[in-house]
């Protein structure tokens, strides 16, 4: 068979219609396996060699490699994953991805026995011979520990809520044990010596064990979870305050209380002068919180001579949660150790912020009503929370976990589904956009079964099975493909700038913001993440700490979205790269306004170019377009803040005011050999993005607001309204379902429709 035979072969077009459901293999009984099927399952893998596994860079992109072969990182769970696992095979994925808590192998007089994930994982491995797998190990203790060790756990500067306090029901333990509490009731502080010993020992115990086991063949490597919501590293408790223990307060020097955390001395901002304590405290916080992941990450690494891999949940940025106690807030560390080989978060989870919205909805609207777009469901982006293209540069894969309700859930899990995941066309549609995603983004991931807890799979449907299984085929392809980034716009973000903003608990009586959300994160980085991601072109996401002068060659546009908190040094060398290089950046809000020396304007004005002004008295944060081609548009959150900027150039172009004075809050300026655009407020609706990109002279691959996503050798679109369009492709690509060969193809898409481009034989 030739390429293109075996292009039209995972054709995504049609064929879903008439396929009718199947008897669900979850409608049978857990599978179990006799004792001499284990035997036998065991003498089999013990004549299998140990399995090397490794993440290297190669054709632009970091890539997975199993015994000196590349292997597509499509991984796999389910809540039933002994029942599911033959449909993950038949679906063509051949990692699976067991959760195991560590605790149910740990004994209270201090010996291990893992006999009850033995069985578990060579289970899995006869349901699916060709298997490898990489388990999550989660790390919390034993409730016998707990009780011998009270001084060792987190305290928090509220009362912990009994009604997060729950044990899990029966029906939410799954296999290897995982027990899912919101929170669990009892957490070891990180700044306990006692436990890290002991977890270590733990880990190190397990390890061993699996060293020396016929698994040695199968098992890729480990991902290490902890804290809140099944390992995702965000701090146990967050929602309450942590980690007051007298052990942190040694560890850090000073744990501030509630007061001076939820108090922001001047309106959304932090003074660092008389707030200096709280700041360095948040700095030290997250430090101490990614030096306890690098050590389970040293430890894997050494157990294992560095044969296998080490994946974590880390650096979210977009959709993070209590975020000045419970985000990714030191993403460096992360992003630099060697130890660290693939970095993992869900995928989009914004709900609607529309009033009288069904939950389960997903379209996002700013202040002023513009629907700004989608983030689950049909039509939907789909976007990562992580800032996936600074984490490809630094070698690292991004994993994103993949969770989309399917017509089989019937309205019961709306948290997980969104418009158009009810029927079967719909569900199709947002397998292949969520799989086509990661395929040409360059990322890894796993499909998340949480329908099998209450009721049937997810992805176990035949039609769905075919789906996924074409999709996999498709990423085989990616062996062949480069990697490299072809955006010319990139939006950049700043996490160091959460430590002098306004608290998020500040905020929970916000309205619009959300609970556990703080008012930059959810209409600065979230909201506006679903208008920049239907701006019908690629755009990268970065920490701004990776931006360099590489970058100033390659973008025409930077959208620096939360750039608040720079020094002096950082705030040179950004006027040092941008000096004589045509490229258009737009500064949201208060850009460098914050350094370890003050509040001071004058950093904003060395930035951008602009002078401005300041208005103390707190108003709407909604800007008047004044621009002659959206002259009747007005966008911002509309909440009241202070404090607000304007512009006081008079040699600027004024593009909009405040609506409630007459001050200049959208300007564009040109300084020296680039373009400076200041917009006071966020999020920017689709349309003005839109015409900034094709005023600095990007191309706009789609004539409409569409997702576009796209690397050397691939690209995707995601229809946002139905209609034909004019898709521009940065090199002649391949369509997918037609074959058909071009740089421009012009197409009639239905809304949510999933098209895929790849590079010609």
């Amino acid at each position: 068979m030739n390429r293109r035979d075996a292009l039209r072969s995972i054709s995504l077009a049609g064929g879903y219609a008439m396929i009718a459901p199947r008897i669900l293999l979850s409608d049978i009984a857990d599978m179990q396996i006799s004792n001499d099927a284990l035997t036998s399952i065991r003498r089999n893998l013990a004549k299998e060699p140990p399995v090397q596994a490794v993440v290297r860079v190669e054709q632009g992109g970091p890539r997975l490699f199993v015994n000196g072969e590349e292997s597509y990182p499509a991984f796999a769970w389910s809540w039933k994953l002994r029942n599911v696992t033959p449909d993950f095979r038949d679906s063509g994925i051949n990692i699976l991805h067991p959760i195991l808590q560590l605790t149910d192998g740990w004994k209270s007089d201090g010996t291990y026995d893992w006999d009850v994930f033995d069985e578990f994982l060579l289970t899995l491995i006869h349901l699916h011979p060709d298997a490898y797998l990489v388990p999550r190990l989660l790390l919390y203790m034993p409730d016998w520990w707990t009780a011998h060790h009270p001084e060792e756990l987190v305290e928090t500067c509220l009362p912990f809520d009994p009604r997060h306090n729950m044990s899990t029901p029966e029906l939410l333990i799954g296999e290897g044990g995982q027990r899912w509490w919101r929170d669990f009731p009892k957490d070891a502080s990180f700044a306990s010596d006692v436990w890290k010993t002991d977890i270590t020992q733990t880990l190190l115990n397990f390890l061993r064990h699996y060293a020396k086991s016929p698994l040695k063949s199968r098992i890729l490597g480990y991902h290490a979870g902890l804290g809140t919501t099944g390992g995702e590293w965000h701090y146990a408790h967050a929602q309450f305050l942590p980690d007051t223990n007298r052990k942190m307060v040694k560890k850090l020097g000073y744990v501030p209380g509630t007061s001076e955390r939820l108090t922001a001395s001047h309106g959304l901002f932090r003074d660092p002068v008389t707030e200096a304590r709280v700041i360095e405290f948040y700095r030290k916080f997250h430090d101490l919180n990614a030096d306890i992941i690098l050590h389970f990450a040293d430890v894997v690494k050494q157990e294992t001579e560095r044969r296998l891999i080490f994946g974590v949940f880390y650096n979210y940025v977009l959709e993070n949660v209590w975020m000045q106690e419970g985000g990714h807030l030191s993403p460096e560390k992360i992003l630099k150790s060697e130890d660290v080989d693939y970095i993992a978060s869900p995928y989009t989870y914004q709900q609607s912020n529309l009033a009288g919205a069904r939950k389960g909805e997903t379209d996002v609207y700013d202040g002023a009503g513009n629907w700004l777009g989608r983030a689950r469901g049909t039509g939907g982006d789909g976007g990562y929370r992580l800032l996936i293209d600074s984490i490809l540069r630094h070698g690292k894969i991004p994993c994103v976990e993949m969770d989309p309700a399917t017509f089989v859930d019937k309205g019961r899990d709306s948290n997980f589904a969104g418009s158009g995941s009810s029927d079967i066309k719909g569900s199709v549609n947002l397998l292949e956009r969520d799989l086509g995603q990661m395929f040409v983004s360059g990322s890894g991931g796993w499909l998340c079964d949480i329908g099998a807890v209450k009721g049937d799979p997810w992805y176990s449907e035949d039609v769905l099975k075919a789906s996924i299984k074409r999709m996999i085929a498709l990423g085989q392809h990616r062996k062949e493909m480069r990697l490299g980034s072809v955006s010319e716009i990139a939006a950049c973000y700043d996490t160091k700038s959460f430590f002098v903003t306004r608290h998020w608990k500040a905020e929970e009586k916000y309205e619009k913001g959300g609970t556990f959300m703080d008012f930059f994160s959810y209409w600065f980085l979230d909201a506006q993440a679903r208008s920049i991601h239907r701006m019908g072109a690629p755009v990268d996401f970065l920490y701004r700490f990776d931006l360099g002068m590489q970058d100033i060659r390659q973008y025409k546009m930077l959208f620096m979205v939360n750039n608040f908190y720079l020094t002096k040094d950082e705030i040179i060398s950004m006027r040092h790269m941008l000096k004589d290089s045509g490229v258009t950046v737009i500064w949201c809000y208060a850009p460098g306004y914050v350094s370890p020396d003050g509040l001071d304007v004058r950093q904003m004005e060395m930035l951008t170019g602009f002078r401005f002004g300041i208005i103390d008295k707190p108003g709407p944060m909604m800007i008047h377009s004044t621009s002659d081609e959206m002259r009747y548009l007005n966008f911002g959150s509309g909440s009241i803040r202070y404090p607000r900027f304007f512009v006081k150039d008079v040699g600027a172009s004024v593009l909009g005011r405040w609506v409630d004075v007459n001050a200049a809050a959208f300007a564009v300026k040109d300084v020296d050999g680039w373009r400076s655009v200041y917009a006071g407020t966020a999020p920017l609706p689709v349309e003005i993005l839109r015409r900034l990109a094709d005023s600095a002279g990007t191309r706009l691959w789609s004539s409409k607001a569409d997702v576009v996503r796209a690397r050397e050798d691939s690209a995707m679109i995601t229809a946002t309204s139905s209609g034909s369009r004019r898709l521009r492709l940065h090199k002649p690509m391949t369509h997918v379902n037609s074959g058909r060969t071009s740089q421009t193809h012009d197409m009639d898409l239905e809304f949510g429709q999933v098209e895929i481009f790849i590079r010609p034989e």
